[in-house]
């Protein structure tokens, strides 16, 4: 992903939400990378502490943000997400250090940030930081999380048409903001982001089951798996194990016209292969029901390729490797 950011000509900001890991943001600063995103003051405290010192907090701001951000402006120089005049105020007297910020915008994915073409509220905000002593307009931010529904690579693509679209007038109108985009999908496949400032990708680190689904990756890409206990079999097809909500989420894609919570895979060292018919139809907090085909050798345990790496990895406490060398993470929202 480094390398494709190299060939766009973007500045590489990944995510870290997605492994929330000391160790494993190493292995990402070992390709060159400085600048850092992440989703909450508290996140960026954790990364704060080994050493990375320019995060963007890529979560809307909040009055409730305060404290720990006026913490970790003394450790780090800061980008958040402002959506109003205020908010520059608020910030630019209670924070000591210079900062910058992003606009979010919404393309029309409709989760958070200002719709597109709201240019009376992108000019308030921004008339307001030429007013502000620490506060520095950045740019512009999206989430193209519509990516996500694609089933092909061709839909992903088309799928960004409208943000990219939104983007590129918005730095027409605004040559001075840099243009960001935030999601793995389009990061993976798209052949030529050139036009883009900033790559800012997270679940490609790991990927996982949708993934592979809607074509950002391939079987072999998957790098986290959940190894689940077999607790009860039931049936020839149908099992018991010790994996539910509180070890993968609730997330769920539709798969041959059926609704999977999880996938399973034979995992070896070089290849993983999916195992035709077999995955999680139903979770409840603890307990999670495999249905399908079960292989002989499927007795005690059953590897699952998680249906969203993110949130599966936020449920866990730390990563062990196939050579069983365990790497802590994160704990906590």
């Amino acid at each position: 992903m480094s390398d494709r950011a190299d060939q766009f000509g973007c500045d590489f900001r990944p995510h870290f939400k997605t492994h929330q890991s000391h160790e494993i943001g190493r292995w990402i600063r070992s390709a060159g990378v400085n600048g850092i995103t992440v989703s909450s003051v508290s996140m960026g405290h954790y990364f704060s502490e080994d050493g990375w010192d320019d995060i963007t907090i890529a979560f809307p701001f909040y009055r409730g943000m305060l404290p720990e951000l006026i913490e970790l402006e003394k450790q780090a120089s800061l980008r958040l997400f402002l959506h109003q005049p205020g908010q520059v105020a608020l910030l630019d007297k209670e924070l000591s250090n210079p900062f910058k910020f992003y606009i979010e915008i919404d393309a029309g994915y409709g989760r958070s940030g200002i719709k597109h073409d709201d240019y009376n509220s992108i000019d308030e905000i921004i008339r307001a930081s030429e007013a502000a002593k620490h506060c520095q307009f950045h740019g512009f931010y999206i989430h193209d999380g519509g990516t996500y529904s694609a089933r092909n690579r061709e839909e992903i693509r088309h799928s960004i048409e409208a943000s990219l679209d939104a983007l590129l007038k918005l730095k027409e109108a605004y040559p001075q903001a840099k243009i960001s985009l935030g999601d793995t999908p389009s990061a993976s496949i798209s052949d030529d982001l050139s036009q883009l400032d900033e790559l800012t990708p997270g679940n490609f680190v790991f990927y996982d089951w949708m993934q592979v689904q809607i074509g950002s990756c391939t079987y072999d890409d998957p790098a986290l798996f959940a190894i689940l206990p077999i607790a009860q079999q039931i049936s020839p097809d149908k099992a018991i194990v010790h994996g539910g909500a509180v070890h993968l989420s609730k997330d769920t894609i539709i798969q041959n016209n059926v609704r999977t919570f999880g996938q399973a895979v034979m995992f070896g060292d070089k290849q993983t292969n999916p195992i035709e018919g077999s995955f999680l139809s139903a979770l409840s907090q603890e307990h999670g029901t495999l249905s399908g085909f079960m292989p002989r050798q499927m007795k005690d345990y059953v590897v699952i390729c998680p249906i969203h790496s993110c949130l599966t990895a936020n449920l866990f406490t730390y990563f062990v490797t196939p050579s069983g060398k365990r790497i802590e993470k994160r704990i906590g929202s």
